[in-house]
C-alpha cells in the first residue's frame, strides 16, 4: 500500500462508533448505507434538535435537521445559513472535496461533533443574524449577503 493511500472504514466500522458515542439514537444498516437518527444538542443549555445521518457507501456524509421543521430564521433572513439544501435542512458542515472528511475518519467524531458545531453558530445566528461559523454561501443572493455583515 503506497503512503497516499487511506485505509477506509467500513460501514461496520463506522456504525460501532455510532453506537458508542451517540448510542441513543436510532441505527440502521445494510451493506451499502447507514442510517443514524436522534437528538442532538449544540450545548448543554441549546435547544434539541433530531437529527439524521445517512451515509452510503462511495459517498460524503449527508445530514438533516428533522425536527424542528422548519427551523426558525433570523429575524429579517429569508433562509437557512450554510445548508447545502434549504427545504430539507441539509446541513453544510464541511467542504467536500475531501480535505477535512473522507472515509477514513470516524463519522461519530468528526460529522456529528460538526452537526453539534453548526447547531451551535445556528443558535447564535437566530440571535446575531451573523453566520459566525466560516465556511461559504450557499446560493445567498448579493443583498442576503451584505445584510449579513
Amino acid at each position: 500500500m503506497g503512503w497516499n493511500k487511506i485505509k477506509r472504514l467500513t460501514l461496520i466500522q463506522q456504525m460501532a462508533g455510532l453506537k458508542k458515542d451517540f448510542g441513543d439514537g436510532k441505527i440502521s444498516f445494510n451493506r451499502n448505507k447507514l442510517t443514524w437518527e436522534g437528538m442532538l444538542k449544540s450545548s448543554p443549555l441549546g435547544d434539541e434538535y433530531k437529527i439524521k445521518l445517512v451515509y452510503e457507501n462511495g459517498q460524503s456524509p449527508k445530514v438533516f435537521v428533522l425536527e424542528p421543521q422548519p427551523l426558525k430564521l433570523a429575524e429579517g433572513k429569508t433562509r437557512l445559513p450554510h445548508v447545502y439544501d434549504h427545504q430539507k435542512q441539509r446541513l453544510c458542515l464541511y467542504y467536500p472535496d475531501g480535505r477535512e472528511w473522507n472515509s477514513s475518519k470516524p463519522i461519530a467524531q468528526t460529522i456529528m461533533i460538526w452537526t453539534m458545531e453548526w447547531l451551535y453558530f445556528y443558535e447564535l445566528w437566530l440571535i446575531t443574524g451573523k453566520w459566525l461559523g466560516g465556511g461559504t454561501n450557499h446560493g445567498i443572493s448579493k443583498t442576503e449577503t451584505k445584510n449579513a455583515k
